[in-house]
């Protein structure tokens, strides 16, 4: 009994649990039905239109895809043109670069010719300069020796002038002492006549004889340009002049062959004597 009593129950309970189960179902099934009977369409018009849609687009795809073959074709040639164009013009950069490369070989020989030329007319210009130099240097040297050939035949000129000058004196000279030998002669032959020599002292200085006052002293003393081959003697007196001026009277103290030395007497002074003043043996 409790068994049985336990088998219903358990029956009862899985019962339920199916039927429980079976609720759900249904409701679930009713609430589907409800959707689909509230969201119901017409398939079949929708897939007349989407086969329309499928169709249209169909055709479309076609033109697009002969529009595309079209522009691929176009593409195609213009990639081929290009192609030749890009390979025309690779060959042209490359015979372009090899040109450039020529030219810049052809560059760098001609700069260093350039080079070579610029160092060569450097080197001709410091020559120049040297030449011009050394040039300026010998016309200079040139000049000078112009100048002292000039002056050395200029004082050549006056050297020859002076010598036939001299010689032109020496030979009046010459002559005058020629006659003033035969005079000395003459006269030792009248000295021997008359029983005297030329040491014997005479009175007064020879009439006629004059020279200058070559030095004045400061204690009244003077140098004259008459001496013992002129006729001076110690004792003999002297007149001083300047010009027209008479200065005064000098005695002889001291004679040399040349000169002589004379004292101022202070008893004529009429004026200072001075270097250069006219003496003479006798005025009056």
């Amino acid at each position: 009994m409790d068994a049985l009593d336990r088998g219903i129950v358990e029956m009862t309970l899985l019962g339920k649990t199916f039927v429980y189960i079976t609720l759900v179902m249904s409701v679930v099934f009713c609430t589907i039905a409800l959707m689909v009977n509230s969201s119901h369409i017409n398939y079949k018009e929708q897939f007349e239109k989407a086969d329309a849609a499928a169709k249209a687009a169909d055709a479309k795809n076609r033109q697009i895809s002969a529009q595309l073959q079209e522009v691929l074709a176009e593409l195609s040639i213009e990639r081929l043109a290009r192609k030749s164009s890009l390979a025309a013009l690779q060959s042209e950069l490359a015979a372009a670069r090899a040109e450039l490369q020529a030219k810049e070989t052809d560059l760098i020989a001609k700069g260093a010719q350039l080079t070579a030329l610029v160092q060569k007319e450097t080197a001709r210009t410091q020559e120049l300069a040297d030449k011009t130099k050394e040039n300026d240097l010998l016309r200079k040297q040139i000049m000078e020796a112009e100048d002292n050939i000039s002056n050395i035949l200029a004082r050549y000129v006056d050297t020859k002038d002076k010598i036939n000058r001299l010689q032109g004196n020496f030979d009046t000279l010459e002559a005058r002492f020629a006659q003033a030998t035969d005079d000395y002669t003459a006269a030792l032959s009248q000295l021997e006549i008359l029983g005297v020599d030329e040491r014997t002292p005479l009175a007064a200085p020879p009439a006629g004889v004059n020279g200058q006052v070559l030095a004045v002293s400061t204690n009244g003393m003077v140098e004259v340009s008459l001496g013992r081959d002129d006729g001076m003697r110690e004792g003999f007196t002297l007149d001083v002049t300047r010009g027209n001026q008479y200065l005064g009277r000098v005695r002889v103290t001291t004679v040399r062959d040349d000169k002589s030395v004379a004292e101022v007497l202070t008893g004529f002074r009429r004026g200072a004597i001075l270097e250069g003043d006219r003496v003479d043996s006798k005025l009056y």
